[in-house]
């Protein structure tokens, strides 16, 4: 009887601090906590540094502006330095609050093909108020 009551109460205490210990990713970053395991988004400075180092399907954000339209859900999208890519607005969300010429940060994934490179945006914040 002794036997069982001291094991139940050394599995009540070692239980909670192995689920604490558990993985919060795939990286042991504590700035994981509470995101999607597995996944990381690569900040990018500026487009030339997204040509030359990023690869197909990679999720990257960048701060830009939208500067022309030039198809139904193609845009000219300009970071700071003035350089350009393509980012394509999927029609099935609602990007209304998206303003030309507007400081935003959006999060995309990278289109990659032999010739070209295009960002396909999954969300966008505006950074002006």
């Amino acid at each position: 009887m002794k036997k069982a009551l001291l094991a139940s109460a050394l599995m009540t205490l070692v239980v909670p601090v192995c689920m604490a210990a558990g993985p919060v990713g795939f990286g042991d970053s504590p700035t994981n906590y509470g995101q999607p395991q597995g996944f990381s988004l690569n900040p990018m400075s500026d487009i030339a540094t997204l040509k030359k180092n990023a690869y197909d399907d990679q999720l990257v954000t960048i701060k830009g502006r939208f500067t022309k339209q030039l198809t139904k859900d193609k845009f000219e999208f300009t970071d700071t330095k003035g350089q350009t890519i393509v980012v394509e607005l999927d029609d099935d969300r609602n990007w209304s609050f998206i303003r030309k010429d507007a400081l935003v940060e959006i999060v995309a994934e990278v289109d990659k093909d032999l010739m070209s490179i295009e960002l396909d945006c999954i969300n966008a914040r505006n950074l002006e108020k």
